[in-house]
């Protein structure tokens, strides 16, 4: 799941890894930006989604949203009968195994900004690591609109992670999955000399590690393959710029969980 269409980017990384799967994403559009809300209010709105996707008997819950794993993960990782993934400690991992000189950036929403969980995840991780953590809110914004590729969101980028500019990092994290969908521009904003962590990508390894661990892979053409791709928002929307993001054609049904001033 996801709070809009950022979370198909992991997607994208888990099915090139484990092809023989299905899968069912939940993009909560209606009640996007989750970046800008309380705590309490993305554990609900995550909570809400990880109860529909228990009543459609999945294996796992991989939360593909930084916001909302910082949030609902501890939660959820007890409430859930089934394994529950999110996207922090993976990215973290990477981070902290590509630095040279232990300097680190994160790019984020506010609300994974504000939570800490990348700072305090990596010098758990490495103590002597210094963390430089900037909250891009507009960048989601940019992805949920189509923007990316254009010259207005390069403009933007650039000039948001001027930030880092006077900043020795020799890595920076997209702590949000929204982010790679820019990694063209995002690329372009930096010194060459930096490596880019997409979290999508070692977060798809340890859903593969896991379900090998506990024998729960499926076996190519034991039954049909399911890919079902469910918005809370508008379905026309969604579906173009997912087709963007996963390279093909998809279709997406509506699902009405409610807005947020509906959940109790």
């Amino acid at each position: 799941m996801d709070s809009g269409v950022g979370g198909l980017t992991v997607l994208r990384e888990i099915v090139k890894i484990l092809p023989n799967e299905s899968y069912i994403f939940v993009g909560d559009q209606a009640n996007l930006p989750y970046g800008q809300k309380s705590s309490a209010t993305v554990r609900k709105l995550t909570k809400r989604i990880a109860d529909y996707m228990l009543k459609q008997d999945v294996k796992m819950f991989v939360i593909a949203c930084n916001t909302s794993t910082a949030a609902s993960l501890d939660y959820l990782t007890k409430y859930l009968p089934i394994p529950v993934i999110g996207v922090i400690m993976p990215g973290a991992k990477s981070a902290v195994a590509s630095t040279k000189n232990n300097q680190i950036g994160v790019i984020a929403t506010n609300g994974t900004v504000n939570s800490g969980d990348y700072e305090r995840i990596i010098t758990r991780l490495d103590a002597g690591s210094k963390v430089y953590s900037l909250g891009c809110p507009d960048f989601v914004t940019m992805v949920e609109h189509g923007d990316a590729g254009t010259k207005d969101a390069q403009k933007k980028v650039s000039r948001q992670l001027a930030f880092f500019d006077d900043k020795q990092i020799d890595t920076l994290v997209m702590g949000c999955t929204h982010f790679p969908a820019l990694e063209s521009e995002i690329r372009s904003s930096i010194a060459k000399n930096i490596t880019l962590i997409n979290p999508g990508i070692s977060t798809a390894k340890d859903v593969a590690g896991y379900l090998k661990s506990h024998h729960q892979l499926r076996q190519a053409g034991s039954e049909q393959q399911i890919k079902a791709f469910f918005t809370t928002g508008d379905q026309k929307e969604f579906t173009r710029i997912a087709d963007q993001l996963l390279g093909k054609q998809i279709h997406a049904d509506h699902l009405n969980l409610g807005k947020e001033d509906a959940i109790s």
